[in-house]
Formats: structure tokens, sequence, C-alpha cells
């Protein structure tokens, strides 16, 4: 007939994966339960396979769990850490993945706990116990990846809802708003990498006289005509704002030795040159535009300096090309 420890030692055992008495003067061990699902744990010279040093038995440990938990479990596991946990903890515990005998991982609550509440483990034994928690666990992780899957969301929308707000609707580029955002990240990555600064102003050549001659729809088309090429054209990663009704402001850090500015040039004349080839209008959409490309200079908090170099450049070509220009 049973008796009630009988009955407590089987709980006991029906809650752990493996029970190990490991006494904390010698680090010898003895297995008192060991479940068929883990790794089976072996101990040189042991008449009865039960019992040895903790070493052997953390060894076989080790070669089974998960290699992202490896280094974990074997500072854990070390007895100056656990020794010396439980003399002010009655129990340590720490959660990793073992590979079972189906080689595959399951997580398990690894606790080294000490045989008597009153007492610390110095001078006495200490139990190392493997519970399984591989449901919890699993269950835990879902749900924090459900929570991170939505907060991606949330925050992909809010960024989308933020950059909508620096956005013109007409033309694609960034509007004033998106301008100061834009150009504090650029001084900042021209200070920290050690590049130069790219600054392009761009007009429209002749929009009033479009607008007053073909009307409004004809300087609207050529707007858009103008910001696509400069869109296109623009270095990579060049921030492109509509500073005004026909007048845009581009920047960007790149290398000091970049030849995208120069290629920009051309690709914006070849890009209207080949617009105004395919459309029937009375009349070119044309632009002028002015860059520089400058090292960044200690304690600069925007890009005016450069900007006003630019506008000059700009202006020189608005000289040459724009015949219908208000000096």
């Amino acid at each position: 007939m049973k008796t009630t420890q009988d009955h407590i030692d089987n709980a006991i055992r029906s809650i752990y994966q493996m029970i190990v008495t490991v006494n904390d003067s010698d680090v010898t061990c003895c297995v008192i339960d060991h479940n068929k699902e883990l790794p089976k744990v072996t101990f040189k010279d042991s008449p009865d396979g039960m019992t040895g040093r903790f070493s052997e038995l953390r060894r076989c440990f080790i070669r089974h769990i998960h290699p992202e938990d490896r280094e974990m479990f074997r500072s854990f596991t070390e007895r100056k850490f656990f020794v010396h946990e439980l003399e002010e903890h009655i129990h340590i515990s720490m959660e990793c993945r073992i590979r079972h005998v189906d080689r595959k991982y399951y997580w398990s609550e690894v606790i080294f706990c000490n045989t008597t509440e009153e007492d610390s483990t110095l001078g006495n034994d200490c139990l190392f116990l493997v519970r399984d928690i591989d449901e919890r666990k699993t269950a835990e992780l879902n749900k924090e990846a459900e929570e991170r899957a939505l907060l991606k969301s949330l925050q992909d929308k809010y960024d989308a809802l933020f950059e909508e707000n620096m956005i013109d609707e007409q033309t694609g580029c960034y509007n004033r708003k998106g301008m100061k955002y834009y150009s504090d990240m650029v001084i900042d990555e021209a200070r920290e990498k050690g590049r130069y600064l790219f600054v392009c102003v761009a007009d429209l050549n002749g929009l009033k006289h479009l607008n007053d001659t073909y009307g409004h729809a004809a300087g609207d088309e050529a707007i858009a005509a103008v910001s696509s090429e400069l869109l296109k054209a623009a270095p990579k990663g060049s921030r492109i704002v509509r500073t005004g009704g026909d007048e845009f402001l581009l920047f960007a850090a790149l290398d000091k030795d970049s030849r995208e500015p120069y290629e920009m040039s051309e690709k914006i004349d070849e890009g209207l040159k080949a617009y105004n080839g395919s459309h029937s209008n009375p009349y070119e959409i044309g632009a002028s535009y002015g860059w520089v490309l400058l090292p960044y200079k200690d304690g600069m908090t925007d890009l005016d300096e450069y900007v006003e170099i630019a506008d000059a450049k700009m202006y020189e070509m608005r000289v040459e090309r724009d015949k219908y220009r208000r000096d």
C-alpha cells in the first residue's frame, strides 16, 4: 500500500523531467529520476550509471542545448555561480531549449534548488531539476510574435501617415515640412560618415508665361514634368523638396568624388528633351538648376549657406536658358 510520501514522490517525479542531487562540496551528483525523452546521461566508472561527477552530466547536457542557449547554460551551471547564488536564494532558474531523443528542441526550465528552505546550499546538497515548459513557452513566444507584428503594423501605418504629411500631393516631392526633417538627417549623415553635402536648386523656366498664354493646366503639366525628371535624375538617396510653385531643392550626403551630380545634369536635360519631343505642345518645357558638392562645416545646423551658392548658379543658367525670366 502506498504511503503519503510515495504519492508526494510520484507527484514530484511527474513534474520534473530530471531530478539530480548535487553535493556542492565535491560536486558529485546522483540522478534520482530521468525521463526517457531527454538524452541519456552516462557516467564513467559508475557501477549503477546514476552517480558521478556533476561536470560529466553538465558536458552531456551542453551537447544537447540549443546553440543559441549554450553559453548561458554553461555559465549558469558553473559551480562558482550556482553555489554563490544559492547562498542568497532558495532557488535559481533559467530557460533553454534541449534536444530530445527525437532530435527536436523543446523548451525546458533548468533549476538549482536548496534542499532546505532555511539553509543555503553551502555545506549541503542542492537539487538540479529540469522541467518541461515547452507548451507554455511556445504559447508565450507566439503571443510575443503576434504583439510584435501588431506593433510593426501600427508603426508602419504611423510612418506612412507621417511621410504622407510631408509630401506635396501634386508632384510627389517633399513639402517644406519634409525639408527641415530630412535636411537635419542629411547633415547628421554627412557629419557622422565624413561625406560631402550635395545641394541643388532647380526652377521651371517661364511658368508665368505658360500660365498666362496657355492656361494653368499647361503650367501644372510643366511642373509635373520637371519634378518627374528631377526625381528620376537625382543622385541616389536625395531628398527633393518643392519649396515654391515652380521651385525645387535637392539635397543628399554623397561621397566627395561622387559623379552623380554631373550625371544628374545630363539626365535632366536629356529627360526634358525627350519629354518635349514626345508631345505636340506649342511650347517647350525647360528648367534651370545649379548645384554644389561641399564638405560639412563644424556646427552647421542648416543648408542655407549652400542653398544660396546653388541658387546663384541656378540663376546663371536661367539667364542663358529662360527667355521669359523676370529680372
